[in-house]
């Protein structure tokens, strides 16, 4: 019996994974699942217990499969309805970008449409060699989001992204790491071990490190206010002098977050 597609989480060793869990339709997004992302995220981020945030699919054939298509003729099937859907899709995608906390989307299998948007809004993208990842907006007649054709541009350079969207092809993870849209790919045990690296390391340095970078690539009057403050807080932080001691001790360092 299929289970209930859902949105569910877990906190392991720093490590807070998000799973997109509807695997009969390639883990595809229900409404529902829209709705309730942001508060799931909200959570991850607010867990002190959390060093990095991972977003996956349920099972090992789909990271996301984009919205739940079957819907649509029950929820974008007015302008009231479309506006609302969009939305709420809106403000899920939004939320996972401005999380605080790295952000890593682990893509196995088909990674399509919106799917590919959660993905962008992460800060790292690690591929298994089985992923596929295309935009059909032209095949399906809809618009992609400007917001997320901005990160997609960001990422791939406008030449590629216009590609993406003009032809509406699927790419493998090989040409998804030559265009630049992926970092690595790699299997489940370099994915795991990049995560614990990154969940060992200072975590104010790492929000400090990704407020700086988002503020350099974001449009509009570069103001450096935030990552000065994030910077600032690494310096007057105990992990700071933990680290300062376990360089001189020649042993690895303990961070607390703190």
């Amino acid at each position: 019996m299929s289970s209930e597609p859902r949105l569910h989480s877990r906190v392991d060793a720093g490590i807070g994974t998000l799973t997109i869990d509807n695997v009969d339709k390639h883990n595809a997004l229900s409404f529902e699942m829209w709705h309730s992302m942001p508060a799931l995220v909200q959570a991850l981020d607010d867990d002190p217990a959390v060093r990095v945030i991972v977003l996956r699919g349920g099972g090992d054939k789909a990271f996301a499969a984009g919205s739940d298509i079957s819907q649509f003729g029950e929820r974008r099937n007015t302008p009231e309805g479309v506006a609302l859907y969009n939305t709420t899709v809106d403000r899920a995608v939004a939320t996972l970008g401005q999380a605080s906390k790295p952000t890593v989307a682990w893509v196995q299998g088909y990674c399509f449409g919106g799917g590919v948007a959660l993905a962008l809004h992460c800060d790292l993208r690690l591929a298994a060699e089985r992923a596929q990842f295309s935009i059909p907006a032209a095949r399906l007649g809809v618009g992609y989001n400007h917001l997320w054709m901005q990160r997609l541009t960001w990422t791939v350079g406008p030449a590629k992204a216009k590609e993406i969207l003009f032809t509406a092809r699927r790419y493998d993870a090989a040409a998804a790491l030559q265009m630049g849209l992926v970092n690595q790919v790699c299997d489940d045990t370099q994915c795991q071990a990049l995560l614990d690296e990154m969940a060992a390391l200072a975590p104010l340095s790492l929000m400090a490190a990704k407020a700086a970078i988002d503020a350099a690539i974001t449009a509009g009057p570069y103001d450096p206010a935030a990552a000065q403050k994030a910077i600032q807080r690494c310096f007057d932080s105990r992990d700071y002098v933990e680290g300062r001691n376990a360089f001189g001790e020649k042993r690895p360092p303990t961070f607390s977050g703190a």
